[in-house]
């Protein structure tokens, strides 16, 4: 073979590493920049389920209390109608809403408990993983190590990221983070094992991408940032829609009240 036939074909190897380094490392910021995204939506869909949970939820719990007991003291009547026993009543009642009543009874534990600290085990090896990710990725994006005012910014985005991660015990996101760091190792590499080890870096890194790509689609097209996007327009426009929504339930419970005082006095009555 000729010499120069040796270098054409040197050159050609060199040029498809430098193009797939180059992939990687446009791919590698993009998923970091997806990760930050969804990492921003999830903050923002938590303190908007706080926010609804803490001025609506309990409106929709007294609301299904109410309504359970009403539709309860309707049965009882329409029983007593039918001339049937005290007894054969309530353990009917029981029966027809013990679903319905064990619903309400477990929204209301849950609304009423406070969250406690739990520590999740998990098992060694995924442990072991779990911190080995998160030195090498700790290691990577620490701020100290950036070379100019983006980077520190970009860096500074990572950290808390990788910090939340870590300490809920969330592998897959500390896994996309370490995708796209070729190993030293790689340069010493035929050219055909390095092409292939650095076309599976980057097959790994395109399949992260299109994945975050659907989570941050799933959580835009979910119910509760729907919720989040009309309260936001709402405001926009000068109206509270959760202040709206509050007292809309007001009247519904105070309706629902007055419909079952009713009925219970029908019923202590007969």
């Amino acid at each position: 073979m000729k010499p120069t036939a040796l270098v054409h074909i040197n050159t050609i190897d060199e040029k498809e590493t430098t193009r797939l380094l180059d992939a990687i490392e446009a791919k590698r910021e993009q998923v970091e920049e997806l990760t930050v995204t969804i990492e921003k939506l999830k903050s923002e869909v938590d303190v908007f389920q706080h926010r609804y949970n803490a001025h609506i939820s309990h409106y929709y719990l007294e609301l299904d209390k109410v309504e359970l007991e009403t539709k309860e003291y309707s049965l009882r009547l329409k029983l007593r109608r039918e001339n049937v026993s005290e007894e054969e009543i309530e353990a009917r009642v029981a029966s027809c809403f013990r679903a319905s009543r064990a619903r309400v009874d477990a929204y209301e534990e849950v609304d009423d408990s406070q969250p406690s600290a739990q520590e999740d085990k998990i098992p060694v090896p995924k442990a072991k993983h779990l911190q080995n990710l998160y030195r090498k990725l700790a290691k990577r994006y620490h701020p100290d190590k950036a070379i100019d005012t983006k980077e520190q910014d970009r860096r500074e985005q990572l950290m808390p990221l990788i910090n939340r991660a870590y300490h809920e015990h969330d592998i897959q996101t500390l896994e996309r983070l370490s995708l796209g760091e070729t190993e030293p190792s790689i340069s010493e590499k035929p050219a055909a094992e390095k092409r292939a080890a650095l076309q599976a870096e980057l097959r790994s890194l395109n399949r992260a991408a299109s994945e975050l790509r659907l989570d941050i689609n799933r959580l835009k097209t979910g119910r509760t940032y729907q919720l989040k996007q009309q309260v936001e327009n709402a405001k926009k426009a000068g109206t509270d829609l959760l202040s709206g929504l509050a007292k809309d339930l007001e009247r519904k419970i105070k309706a629902s009240r007055s419909r079952l005082a009713s009925l219970m006095n029908i019923w202590h009555r007969t």
